[in-house]
């Protein structure tokens, strides 16, 4: 499209170009860059901007130490002077956020004058989920595919040392284990402080075709299961899963998959790229995007694969589209001039290139194939940019990068694509400021048992454990917190 494709003459009419430039802050989550190319990146991004919208860019950074809190005390900060914030509804608090009154309510009428571009290729059913209270407080990713299903990635000659050609299953992921503890025993097979929420999330999501609601904290609680829609159920308040799961963590620590003393835990991912672990957990964008072309360059006779959660039973559900989506701080001075900026960064291309990509030249450049690559002499360390827009990315404007495992990405989505079920609670409005206010005490119980359970680090037999904690999500309300989640289902 290029800068001139960009047009919002309406809204524009209103923009006093005789005055100072307006400054848009935009918060996004990551650690602030030390080595000056982001902010050449924005100056010339400003340059377009100003010219255009009589606007510039700032970015404040929200570093990923203890991010959540971090951020949810961010938002609501006045002073700080944010206008756009990337927001998420299974990772950042957005429905907590909106009722707290953090988030400005946008009407279809300013959208449509201000954002217009982004206004129209968002559809209507789209726009309704992205609302609280008959209000619009979201602008959704909804024009990106991304998988960001969580799995293990393990090494295939590894695999084929325990008699695998590929790990189907968690059985499979038992002999892979094993087999790593026996035949290497220098190596820790998994090197982990049992604080992943994911883990035993994944675990049940591949023995029961459970779908959770993962705005209700980021253990994925409470949910349905696809084979028996319409009650709200928690494999974790009853159910054999869990107990099974905290068995087979009991047996794992027993036969040292994972480090008994956490004080001893050190990075597991350069662990596994130095050889010294045998598995990274992450997620599919991860392990295309930069663990398989990392271990290639690390590791180059080794050749890493993805098993994901659910791979058994065919259980995976597509990322929603507010997983990664924008909003207006409630305590803006320019609302109507952050839309605007938005809509341009999200719609205009070259913009898009500069806040996704960098500079041509300096961050990437283009092969003979159109495929975006590192340009020669380029330093991760000196030349890389940190921008961060996970909030209004479009396949339109994404260029693949020729040093992603494209070809593995490629076969993983077409097994995905036969199995893929939408988010079923795609505007589902769980988060209510009762049920928040509860789940405070739930999480806080969770925090406390979850890794106890997931490390196999406690006395008796998992059973107990599990009743154990099963005792303390009762004596919290659990049970009442679950019927008023059944109550806003039978609503929908």
């Amino acid at each position: 499209m290029g800068t001139n494709g960009y047009r919002n003459p309406v809204a524009m009419d209103e923009i006093d170009f005789s005055e100072s430039p307006v400054t848009i802050t935009y918060l996004t989550i990551g650690d602030k860059p030390t080595n000056g190319r982001t902010e050449e990146v924005i100056e010339k991004l400003n340059k377009i901007l100003v010219k255009r919208l009589n606007a510039k860019l700032d970015i404040y950074y929200v570093g990923w130490s203890d991010y959540l809190t971090n951020y949810n005390n961010t938002v609501k900060t006045k002073e700080l002077g944010i206008d756009l914030i990337g927001t998420g509804s299974d990772w950042l608090d957005a429905w907590p956020n909106v009722i707290e009154g953090n988030f400005l309510p946008l009407t279809e009428d300013m959208l449509r004058k201000y954002c217009g571009i982004t206004y129209t290729n968002v559809p209507k059913s789209v726009w309704r989920s992205c609302s609280y209270d008959g209000n619009i407080y979201f602008i959704p990713e909804n024009e990106y595919t991304q998988w960001t299903n969580h799995g293990f990635i393990y090494r295939e000659d590894l695999a084929k040392e325990a008699g695998l050609y590929e790990i189907n299953s968690w059985e499979d992921l038992c002999t892979y284990f094993y087999s790593v503890r026996n035949k290497h025993p220098d190596m820790i097979p998994w090197d982990t402080d049992g604080k992943s929420s994911i883990v035993p999330l994944g675990y049940i999501m591949s023995k029961r075709n459970y779908a959770p609601i993962y705005e209700l904290t980021t253990y994925g609680l409470w949910g349905e299961d696809l084979d028996n829609k319409g009650k709200i159920i928690s494999p974790f308040y009853k159910g054999d899963e869990l107990i099974e799961y905290a068995t087979l963590m009991k047996e794992w620590r027993l036969k040292g998959v994972f480090k008994s003393d956490t004080s001893m835990v050190g990075d597991n991912e350069d662990e596994f790229y130095m050889g010294e672990s045998s598995v990274i957990q992450h997620h599919t964008q991860n392990f295309y995007t930069v663990i398989k072309p990392k271990a290639y360059l690390d590791m180059p006779d080794t050749n890493v694969k993805f098993y994901w959660f659910g791979k058994e039973n065919g259980n995976l559900l597509r990322v929603s589209n507010l997983h990664g989506a924008m909003a207006v701080s409630a305590y803006s001075q320019h609302p109507e001039r952050a839309l605007m900026v938005y809509d341009m960064l999200r719609n205009d291309q070259e913009c898009y290139n500069l806040i996704r990509y960098g500079i041509e030249g300096i961050q990437y450049e283009f092969n003979s194939s159109n495929m975006m690559e590192k340009p020669s002499g380029y330093n991760e360390n000196k030349d890389s940019i940190v921008t961060n827009f996970w909030w209004g990315r479009r396949d339109e404007y994404e260029v693949p990068d020729s040093s992603y495992a494209l070809d593995d990405y490629y076969t993983l989505v077409n097994s995905y694509e036969h199995v893929a079920e939408s988010y079923p609670w795609e505007g589902v409005p769980f988060s209510t400021p009762y049920i928040n206010d509860e789940l405070k005490a739930i999480t806080a119980i969770c925090d406390e048992y979850m890794p106890q359970i997931s490390m196999g680090a406690y006395v008796g037999p998992p059973e107990e454990k599990v009743a154990e904690f099963r005792a303390r999500l009762k004596q919290a309300g659990f049970e009442r917190i679950t019927g008023q989640l059944q109550r806003i289902y039978n609503e929908q």
